[in-house]
């Protein structure tokens, strides 16, 4: 075990210090713009002020920013150096195997094949090509749903780190309700994680009390629906496959039959959350009647869970960027690590990887292959996002058909 231990923390090492010498020079100029713009407000004028600013990112990254700044010291070298910001953003797509492979603990007792998930281009292209932070949000919100099963006020100040760094973590917010009321059996426990709650949050935002930071901070929080207005911002979904003209275009207000585009998609998404929720509330409900520990089944239905709720949440809601399918490769994995069925994995990780691609420095891209300028290649992404959802589906009625089986013949048992 100490070997194994041993090689696992070296592997993931030379593997972090190969990316980061390796770290591609090129991002999307439009994101680095505004992240070398912000750096420079923030140096300029303080961290206490930053909401005085035009920044609309949430606490979490602003102090990023501010590390960065700390660290390149100058106008200068924070203008020349932003490339390096993305230091950060590698370092949280390690950081859940660093936490689950690199130490003796009882979080997860799975053998965990993280080249699997590193070696991933689709897992590592928003990071380190393009520049983008959604592995931050997404692997705390990893961390506090698996923290949280047996350490619930750790995992619930975590959660709200997530929630701090950007709304879309508000995805795993039944998830993390339904493991918090698993987890929590004592009211003392309860009162601390409502505490760790409350000085986390107030923590965070403590900066800018004093500065009318949080009245910015709000109008960010509350306008953040609205702000990018369009069907989709590249999100290959739903909407390109019941649209003939490019969703892009269309404003997510408009009519479609009785409703908005909007309202719609919403309507959607929560009927398909209540679909995949009520499987996982059955498995929880039962697990803390009984006082049942994890298994197998359990982290199967979790991780499968989650991946299927981001899914949904990326295919049908409007004003969906194409990064925001980035939470579905680390769920399917792990489902993948716990069931030892990567098919779906694989299968999500194709259509994203694309479409990262295809928005990226667009008409260029990265990747050698111009895969974008074949005919209708945004509805094929859109059909590929669907049989990942079809089979996805697939997956989790079987896994509750085998559960319901599994009660039945417990009960027949206890009867006999």
């Amino acid at each position: 075990m100490g070997d194994s231990l041993k090689k696992t923390r070296i592997e993931i090492v030379l593997l972090f210090i190969l990316y980061l010498f390796i770290l591609p020079r090129v991002s999307m100029e439009y994101d680095m713009g505004f992240w070398r713009e912000w750096a420079l407000n923030i140096h300029r004028i303080g961290l206490a002020n930053t909401y005085n600013t035009s920044i609309n990112y949430f606490p979490v990254y602003v102090y990023f920013l501010y590390i960065y700044d700390l660290l390149q010291g100058t106008e200068i070298n924070i203008i020349n150096n932003i490339n390096n910001i993305k230091i950060f953003f590698v370092f949280f797509d390690f950081l859940p195997l660093i936490v689950l492979c690199c130490f003796r603990q009882r979080i997860f007792n799975f053998k965990i094949p993280y080249l699997y998930l590193l070696l991933n281009i689709a897992y590592v292209f928003n990071s380190m090509v393009w520049g983008q932070i959604d592995c931050i949000y997404t692997n705390l919100a990893f961390l506090a749903i698996i923290i949280a099963v047996y350490y619930p006020v750790l995992g619930a100040s975590i959660y709200i780190l997530a929630l701090n760094t950007k709304l879309q973590a508000i995805e795993f917010l039944p998830f993390i309700i339904v493991i918090l009321f698993y987890s929590i059996r004592q009211y003392k426990t309860l009162l601390l994680t409502i505490v760790s709650i409350v000085l986390t949050q107030f923590l965070i935002v403590l900066p800018f009390i004093l500065n009318g930071g949080i009245a910015k901070l709000v109008s960010i929080v509350t306008h953040s629906v609205g702000l990018y207005n369009r069907l989709s911002i590249s999100a290959f979904n739903f909407w390109y496959l019941v649209n003939n003209n490019n969703p892009y275009e269309i404003v997510d207000t408009d009519k479609w039959f009785l409703v908005s585009y909007r309202v719609a998609g919403l309507v959607l998404f929560s009927i398909s959350a209540v679909f995949i929720m009520l499987p996982f509330l059955i498995k929880i409900w039962k697990h803390r009647k009984l006082n049942l520990q994890p298994d197998k089944h359990f982290y199967e239905t979790l991780f499968l869970g989650i991946g299927m709720l981001c899914l949904c949440f990326f295919y049908f809601n409007s004003e969906m960027h194409e990064r925001y399918a980035h939470p579905i490769i680390i769920f399917f994995f792990f489902y993948g690590v716990v069931s030892n069925n990567y098919k779906l994995f694989i299968l999500a990780s194709i259509p994203y990887i694309l479409s990262l691609d295809k928005c990226f420095s667009y008409p260029d891209g990265y990747l050698p292959i111009y895969h974008y300028k074949f005919i209708y290649a945004s509805k094929i992404i859109a059909i590929w996002y669907t049989l990942t959802l079809v089979y996805g589906s697939y997956l989790y009625y079987f896994l509750y058909k085998k559960e319901s089986v599994g009660v039945i013949i417990k009960t027949g048992s206890n009867i006999i």
